[in-house]
């Protein structure tokens, strides 16, 4: 065994592969380095390949995806522990240790009708404050000239009006012609800048908001429909006007894996779910009212009035989950 490049050096093959699956279940790396040694190997020689076993390209992309597996399996064994019937709980608010430990790791939504009360944004915006405060904005809206074929394309058409036309379309509602939608980004927009300012008194289990990322706006007439879909993050979404409608339900409620159609539902959701209906939760948002939506739960969006709507993604913990979309997407692609 060559010891004086410790880029060569290499153990048996059963050595090898033993030193991977030890380190793939967190084995502390200086007891590795004892049972080699108690082997016979050179405290050197197994100091060295068990640092390179760790720190390589290869082993980097094989852990990641066990924690992908075990990630999975995690899901299954909650599908199998969920209650019959899908409940949402409903709080004033809750601590972030409880959101954490009740919720976002038992992937289990929940509705907050105090949390987010207290936010400038939710206080102070309505559709005819914004129109006031940006007159001569030029707002990208997603218009339905079309009936959409799928509905991954429902977001694809749009055409421009400025914000207090946008605002006195969408009063005259209702109508599922026309929204708009995080993908205009409309918050990343410079001219609106300053309406950043209004997203402090956060929920203890947020983190201060960097503009452009962290949070999406949709706006929308009564009547507007999002099609049944999952996001491959954990979402607060936050109702600041109107009233909206939320039907939920577990990717991992549905019967083996549903078809797809990128990130939404191919199918209806009461079709994808009609053996087993009681998986379907539906949730009613009021102003300044919130709901937590964990990573890979569908939901289906109606707005019983003009809204507006907002969504958070900037949480305390590490909220990515792209590995979870469909094959062929964009997320998928880059995981």
């Amino acid at each position: 065994m060559d010891t004086q490049n410790p880029t060569q050096l290499r153990l048996s093959i059963a050595w090898e592969l033993w030193l991977i699956e030890q380190l793939l279940f967190t084995a502390k790396l200086h007891d590795l380095v004892d049972v080699l040694v108690d082997q016979g190997v050179e405290r050197s020689t197994a100091l060295a390949r068990v640092g390179e076993i760790a720190n390589s390209e290869g082993f980097a992309r094989l852990a990641k995806r066990l924690g992908e597996a075990r990630l999975a399996a995690n899901l299954l064994r909650l599908q199998q522990q969920l209650e019959h019937q899908v409940t949402v709980p409903v709080y004033p608010d809750i601590d972030k240790a409880d959101l954490y430990r009740h919720h976002w790791v038992a992937s289990k939504p929940v509705k907050l009708t105090q949390t987010a009360a207290n936010i400038p944004a939710v206080r102070r915006w309505s559709l005819a404050a914004l129109a006031s405060r940006f007159p001569t904005l030029e707002v990208e809206v997603n218009h339905r000239r079309e009936r959409a074929a799928r509905a991954s394309e429902t977001e694809h058409q749009s055409t421009w009006m400025t914000l207090p036309a946008l605002a006195d379309a969408i009063r005259e509602g209702p109508t599922n012609e026309f929204y708009v939608v995080s993908r205009n980004g409309l918050l990343a927009r410079p001219e609106v800048a300053d309406l950043w300012l209004d997203f402090t008194e956060l929920p203890a289990f947020l983190t201060p908001v960097k503009p452009p990322r962290g949070v999406a706006l949709w706006l929308g007439p009564a009547g507007t429909v999002t099609p049944p879909h999952f996001d491959p993050h954990n979402v607060l979404l936050v109702q600041v006007q109107g009233k909206k409608r939320i039907r939920l339900a577990s990717r991992v409620r549905a019967d083996l894996s549903p078809e797809l159609d990128g990130y939404y539902l191919a199918d209806p959701l009461d079709e994808v779910f009609a053996k087993q209906p009681e998986a379907v939760a539906e949730v009613e948002l009021c102003p300044g009212e919130a709901l937590f939506i964990p990573a890979a739960w569908f939901h289906e969006v109606t707005a019983l009035e003009p809204s507006i709507t907002l969504s958070f993604l900037n949480f305390c913990w590490p909220n990515d989950f792209h590995w979870l979309g469909p094959h062929g997407s964009d997320d998928h692609a880059n995981m």
